[in-house]
């Protein structure tokens, strides 16, 4: 598998999922004049840890192929 390749189907599935939530969410309140607030906290932060989790990771790798240091096998 190439370097980054499973990131970016992450990050490319992660913005899909957001797009449809949203996309719900908005018929959802035209139907009903009301969205359940918990349901999209919960949800963008799941996204939010997330995100932040892959951008660490990618951080840390850069980081560390910048100092010369050998990475880990991908598995």
């Amino acid at each position: 598998m190439k370097k980054g390749k499973f990131s970016k189907k992450c990050v490319t599935a992660m913005l899909a999922s957001v797009f449809v939530f949203t996309v719900v969410m908005i018929i959802l309140y035209d139907k009903h004049e009301s969205v359940p607030d918990q349901l999209i906290v919960a949800f963008f932060g799941f996204m939010a840890a997330e995100g932040g989790a892959m951008a660490w990771i990618k951080n840390v790798d850069t980081k560390h192929e910048k100092k010369g240091r050998k990475k880990d096998v991908d598995l």
